[in-house]
């Protein structure tokens, strides 16, 4: 049997440490040790969370790891990804603008 957490990190396709996608479920309520079954699979709040992990990829300031790197082109891609899991749950579409920097909190 394959957990929520083990499924959800098959989705994303690249390395994403452990904490980050047990907190993704937990935003979504949803316990990584359980089960993953065709009715969490198909949930808005299984989708909402591989929404987010791709979401993470493309906020990233270098993503590369293991071999894999993303490129702006791939970032693009992975933007119109998690918009198409983000509009299926019924969730507002991310974008992606340039990068700001904000001094004096």
């Amino acid at each position: 049997m394959r957990t929520i957490a083990d499924a959800l990190k098959d989705e994303i396709h690249y390395p994403l440490p452990d904490g980050f996608v047990l907190n993704k479920l937990i935003e979504r309520d949803l316990a990584g040790e359980d089960y993953i079954n065709a009715e969490i699979y198909k949930s808005k709040a299984f989708k909402g969370a591989v929404a987010d992990c791709l979401w993470s990829l493309v906020q990233a300031p270098n993503i590369s790891e293991a071999d894999k790197s993303v490129t702006l082109p791939d970032r693009e891609y992975i933007i119109k990804l998690a918009n198409t899991y983000y509009r299926d749950i019924g969730e507002a579409e991310k974008t992606y603008g340039e990068p700001t920097v904000c001094f004096g909190w």
